[in-house]
């Protein structure tokens, strides 16, 4: 009798252990399928921000540098790259290594028209969130650079848009999931 309980309190002890193990292999393996960083890279002749997951896949380009309208005030596709993608890593960084909870929107900040980064959906662009100044031909109708983008790269279901009170906002995880 007592053998048999003796065999019994192992087999559920042995079990016990199982239910941490598996559960630090799921952890193991969900980190490594998320967002680890994003970089600038070059990809048929123009520079590209991209994003890294910690298990090393490239996502889609999320944005590709292609304007030389900014050249003139030092703001080569190069260092625009380089400038975004180090801005998208400090968002990355400071919202805990995850995207959840944060947006892409339009405005105008200093009299440009601008996309930014904002953490709810009444928020809007001001001086320390801005990603990017958009070039000349997209200063009329900033929101429509958010719908191009969102066009552009879009293979998931559902759209990550929302608006509120007529102000688009880009959900970016899920943008940046359907761009792997």
């Amino acid at each position: 009798m007592k053998a048999k309980q003796l065999l019994r309190l192992i087999a559920i002890s042995v079990a016990a252990l199982q239910i941490p193990l598996l559960s630090a292999q799921k952890t193991v393996a969900q980190s490594a399928d998320a967002l680890s960083s994003f970089q600038c890279r070059v990809a048929d002749d123009y520079h590209v921000t991209l994003a890294v997951k910690h298990n090393g896949s490239l996502s889609d380009p999320l944005i590709v540098w292609t304007t030389d309208e900014f050249s003139n005030a030092g703001y080569t596709p190069e260092r625009r790259c380089s400038e975004v993608t180090e801005r998208l890593n400090i968002l990355l960084q400071e919202n805990g290594g995850t995207l959840s909870g944060l947006y892409m929107t339009a405005g105008i900040v200093n009299g440009h028209p601008v996309l930014c980064a904002v953490n709810n959906t009444r928020s809007g662009c001001n001086t320390t969130n801005v990603l990017f100044t958009l070039k000349r031909e997209n200063r009329s109708n900033p929101g429509r650079v958010l719908e191009t983008l969102l066009n552009y790269n879009a293979t998931g279901s559902g759209s990550p848009i929302q608006e509120s009170g007529g102000q688009p906002y880009v959900n970016l995880e899920r943008l940046v999931q359907q761009l792997f």
